[in-house]
């Protein structure tokens, strides 16, 4: 299936929207609603992006979205609501080599492997991945993007020169089937350029890192900054 790219916008002043966008439990709820149990959308990534004139909630599905139920609620239905376009022309776009400015909301996070006990087998210990911990400041995040970036189809510079940067960091608590679920957010932007153009498009479409239910993963390119 071809890929789409949705925009739509949020409207502040309601008191709906304000609830959805304090908890990514409630808003992957009003996401999953865009689209009917008929049409199997896949994989949705989205992210809430804030700038000082508006709330913008993107998606990434494999279906076209229907989110008048979502704008009638949250958005501004007379404006129009929602822009969706077909994906595959940009993703054609992107060969190995490239040079894009880009924004990623992520869930940085590693894994700390078990301490070996008393007589335990060291060799179980090694391929056990661990407990899953949030990296918690702003330069071990960047550098666990730095680190990863590659694994994903793209380069943004060395450990000593990276070219991205953290423009957001924010922990996320809220409650899920009467669990307290934390979720450490950074927001990245800067300029990467394209190693692997078959990886990074597959990416673009199924998300990067964990946490992608509740609004992480999600990478958008644009033409890059000088």
């Amino acid at each position: 299936m071809a890929p789409y790219l949705s925009r739509i916008e949020i409207n502040p002043r309601r008191r709906s929207s304000t609830r959805v966008l304090a908890s990514p439990h409630r808003m992957h709820g009003a996401v999953n609603l865009c689209f009917p149990p008929s049409a199997s959308p896949g994989r949705i990534l989205w992210r809430v992006d804030r700038t000082a004139a508006a709330i913008y909630l993107y998606l990434v599905s494999e279906v076209a979205p229907d989110p008048t139920g979502f704008v009638e609620e949250h958005g501004w239905p007379a404006a129009g609501g929602w822009v969706t376009r077909d994906y595959a022309p940009l993703l054609a776009k992107v060969r190995d080599g490239d040079k894009f400015s880009f924004r990623l909301t992520a869930n940085p996070v590693h894994h700390v492997r078990p301490a070996l006990e008393p007589g335990g087998d060291s060799a179980d210990v090694a391929r056990r991945r661990g407990r899953r911990y949030a990296h918690a400041t702003a330069s071990h995040q960047l550098a666990w993007l730095v680190d990863r970036a590659r694994g994903w189809g793209f380069s943004v510079g060395s450990p000593a020169e990276p070219t991205a940067r953290v423009v957001e960091r924010r922990k996320l608590i809220f409650t899920r089937d009467e669990r307290t679920v934390t979720v450490g957010i950074a927001a990245f932007e800067g300029n990467l350029m394209v190693t692997d153009a078959a990886e990074l498009r597959r990416r673009l479409v199924s998300g990067i890192g964990p946490a992608k239910a509740y609004g992480c993963g999600m990478l958008t390119l644009a033409p890059p900054v000088p």
